[in-house]
C-alpha cells in the first residue's frame, strides 16, 4: 500500500494488532537507470518472475519468436545491440512517449575488449515499431511485450521514484 501522508500512515498503522504510532516520515527521490536489453538469464529469470513460466516454456516461446522474425537469436550472453536497432528503438521512444524521455546510451562493449566473446546481439525485437498486438498466440505476446518493453526502457532516461520511509513504534496500551 502507498502511504502518501502521516494521517495514512497512522490510520494504517491503527489497523494493525495493538496500537502503533509513527515516530518518522522521510522521504527521498531515487533515480534508477534502465536495465540493458535481455541476455538468456535474464529473459528466463523474468518471465519466471514476471509471466509464472519455467525455463522450457520460455525457451521455447523464445525460439518461435525468433524464428517467424519477431526477436533476434534468443540464446545470447551479450547486452550489445547494433546502432541501427538503437536508433530505431528511440524512434519509437520519441514517437509514443516524446523525445524528453529520451536517455542516453548506455556504453557497447567494444570488439577488441578481450571479456567480449559475444558472437550475437541482446535478445531484442528485430522490428521495434512492431507492437504485440500483431501476434495473436497469447503466449508469443506475452514474452514479445517483455522483450520490448525491456529493449525500449533501456534507452529512456531514468525513472525518478518518490521512497518513503516510516518508522512506527508500539504505543503503550
Amino acid at each position: 500500500m502507498d502511504v502518501l501522508t502521516r494521517q495514512q500512515a497512522e490510520a494504517l498503522a491503527a489497523r494493525r494488532s495493538g496500537r502503533w504510532r509513527v515516530t518518522d516520515r522521510r522521504e527521498e527521490i531515487r533515480m534508477e537507470g534502465p536495465p540493458p536489453p535481455y541476455t538468456t538469464a535474464e529473459l528466463l529469470a523474468d518471465a519466471a518472475r514476471k509471466l509464472g513460466w519455467g525455463a522450457e516454456r520460455t525457451a521455447e516461446v523464445a525460439q518461435r519468436l525468433f524464428e517467424s522474425g519477431w526477436i533476434t537469436y534468443p540464446r545470447t550472453d551479450s547486452v550489445r545491440v547494433a546502432p541501427e536497432a538503437v536508433a530505431a528503438a528511440q524512434q519509437v521512444i520519441a514517437a509514443r512517449y516524446g523525445s524528453a524521455l529520451l536517455g542516453e546510451t548506455f556504453p557497447q562493449p567494444h570488439a577488441d575488449d578481450v571479456h567480449v566473446q559475444d558472437a550475437h546481439e541482446a535478445i531484442r525485437p528485430a522490428d521495434a515499431a512492431r507492437p504485440a498486438e500483431e501476434l495473436s498466440d497469447p503466449a508469443e505476446n506475452a514474452l514479445y511485450r517483455l522483450i520490448r518493453a525491456r529493449f525500449l526502457a533501456a534507452y529512456m532516461r531514468p525513472a525518478r521514484l518518490k521512497v518513503i520511509r516510516l518508522t512506527l513504534e508500539k504505543a503503550d496500551a
